[in-house]
């Protein structure tokens, strides 16, 4: 699995961090989860991934796992197992959200191609054309 694939979506954003917080309260993890300011892991810890300021560690002592935000916020914490089965639950969801993501950008890609066949047989203007172009366009998931 790749967890830096989902620490850099996390990083960038801010619905993923919602989903995550979601998830972690759904799951049945073997620590409670409380957010905690940690000092960022640079005792005792070593990462197991890292992207944009989230990491996911493994303490060299009691080889439990965590997982932090940019700020070094503990945002889950368990054992290794129980991190990444958090962090394929997190995967599944950003593949949903981008498979839903992709579906959308296509019914709007549809949206604007019917558009653009009532502007050649003149029944919308150039000008409702392009406001209602515009107006799509802004729903579009890059």
């Amino acid at each position: 699995m790749d967890y830096r694939e989902i620490l850099e979506e996390l990083s960038f954003d801010s619905d993923m961090s919602e989903d995550l917080r979601k998830i972690i309260i759904e799951s049945d993890l073997s620590m409670p989860n409380i957010p905690f300011p940690t000092l960022g892991g640079l005792v005792f810890w070593n990462n197991i991934a890292e992207c944009n300021g989230w990491k996911f560690q493994q303490n060299m002592i009691s080889q439990h796992a965590r997982i932090l935000d940019k700020d070094d916020v503990r945002i889950a914490w368990g054992t290794v197992d129980d991190m990444s089965k958090l962090m394929e639950k997190m995967l599944d969801h950003l593949k949903a959200k981008k498979n839903l993501e992709k579906n959308e950008n296509l019914m709007i890609m549809e949206e604007i191609k019917k558009l653009k066949e009532l502007l050649d047989i003149d029944a919308i203007t150039q000008e409702e054309f392009r406001d209602k172009k515009e107006e799509l366009m802004s729903n579009i998931h890059s």
